[in-house]
């Protein structure tokens, strides 16, 4: 005798939202499933911060130095984070397509496999930054600080990295076509030209 069980699409959403997707590989999961279920790993009271005002949230950053901000696989696209202090932030898959990040804090953000295609990150800091396999195609970090970053893996593809600081960043596997590596007004290029 052969039964049939009926299971609510609502309890199955919210199994696959939960990490339970027993019966579709994540590879064959739809986008809308794989970004539903990625943005649920974001704490969404940080992420409704940020995106509500930049002052309340760098306040809330001096409030709270200790505390790392979870926005691993927030939808961020477009977003103006201006001056914004991501500094420790996990930002772990997160869509930050088109962003406005120009003078951002990353230090030591965790950026692995995010989406920063064609972001605005000039003078943005990126010390120590993980931002390993993320994909920056057609972003500008003209004169970024990427001292000690790990863009290994990284697509690069048509990057400004006009006057960027890349004193000690791990290159490794990233794709450089049509990156801009030029440099002339940073005191690193002008020191080393001298001598």
């Amino acid at each position: 005798m052969r039964t049939n069980i009926t299971i609510p699409r609502t309890l199955i959403a919210a199994l696959v939202l939960a990490g339970y997707a027993l019966t579709v590989p994540a590879a064959q999961a739809t986008p809308t499933l794989r970004a539903a279920a990625a943005s649920q790993r974001a704490d969404a009271d940080q992420v409704a911060l940020l995106k509500r005002s930049l002052s309340e949230w760098n306040q809330w950053r001096t409030d709270n130095p200790d505390i790392k901000p979870d926005l691993a696989g927030a939808d961020l696209a477009e977003a103006n984070l201006l001056e914004a202090n991501l500094s420790g932030a996990d930002l772990t898959e997160a869509n930050l397509v088109d962003a406005n990040l120009t003078d951002a804090n990353l230090t030591d953000a965790n950026l692995t496999s995010a989406r920063l295609e064609r972001a605005i990150l000039i003078g943005a800091n990126l010390t120590n930054a993980n931002v390993l396999s993320a994909n920056l195609e057609g972003a500008n970090l003209s004169n970024g600080n990427l001292r000690h970053a790990v863009l290994a893996s990284a697509n690069l593809t048509r990057v400004n990295l006009h006057d960027a600081d890349l004193t000690e960043a791990n290159l490794d596997g990233a794709n450089l076509t049509d990156t801009d590596l030029s440099c002339r007004n940073h005191p690193v290029c002008v020191s080393s030209s001298a001598g």
